[in-house]
């Protein structure tokens, strides 16, 4: 997937304490993607929107410590 603000592939980081989670600078991608874990892929997640990310409607996507970065990825490869 690409975000539509950078046109840059959205590639899952590693966070220390929270595990895999991507960055999504766009309140679109960022609400078709809510849409699409939910309802396609029953991935459970949970939302950060920190200051920088807040005004395009932004945010942080953490999956937890449980979630394996391969497969986040390759979900994130599928969606067009």
């Amino acid at each position: 997937m690409l975000d539509k603000n950078t046109n840059q592939r959205i590639v899952v980081r590693l966070h220390e304490e929270n595990g895999p989670y991507i960055v999504v600078s766009d309140a679109t991608d960022a609400q078709a993607l809510q849409h699409l874990f939910d309802a396609r892929y029953f991935v459970l997640y949970w939302i950060d929107t920190p200051d920088e990310l807040r005004d395009q409607g932004g945010c942080r996507v953490f999956f937890g410590n449980g979630a394996s970065v391969a497969k986040v990825q390759a979900i994130l490869d599928e969606i067009e």
